[in-house]
């Protein structure tokens, strides 16, 4: 299953080591699941990362969760989010990865609920969707 992550997903990870987002990285550090990422996804992910001031052992289980994920280089531009266009970033990669899910919290992406062949959908869901 190929997966990309948002941003947020991450956040939520370090500021909740029991949350579904932690468990969803887990997975992925697990090979239960395929990260797919950009270089543009992986360079906010780092930078969030660096604002929050994440150190130590969450730090280097990121670093080793990229170290083993699938990178893309997308070639398609969408404008499919009017309202933060920024987060076009995320199907953009999704687009290119041939990716099933994009894991998110992010509202705008969200009301979508799926773009191309790309479910979208809160943590909470994909781990329902996947293990029950």
């Amino acid at each position: 299953m190929k997966v990309v992550l948002d941003t947020n997903i991450f956040i939520a990870a370090y500021f909740n080591r029991k949350s579904a987002s932690a468990r969803i990285i887990n997975l992925c550090l697990e090979n239960e699941h395929e990260l797919i990422f950009s270089p543009r996804l992986h360079k906010e992910v780092e930078l969030i990362l660096k604002n929050v001031k994440v150190k130590g052992e969450f730090q280097e289980r990121i670093r080793s969760l990229f170290m083993n994920a699938s990178r893309v280089e997308p070639t398609q531009k969408v404008f499919v989010v009017k309202e933060d266009p920024d987060d076009n970033k995320f199907l953009e990669c999704s687009l290119e990865g041939k990716v099933d899910y994009l894991i998110t919290s992010d509202r705008h992406l969200l009301e979508l609920g799926e773009f191309a062949q790309t479910k979208i959908c809160r943590p909470t869901q994909f781990l329902k969707l996947q293990y029950t």
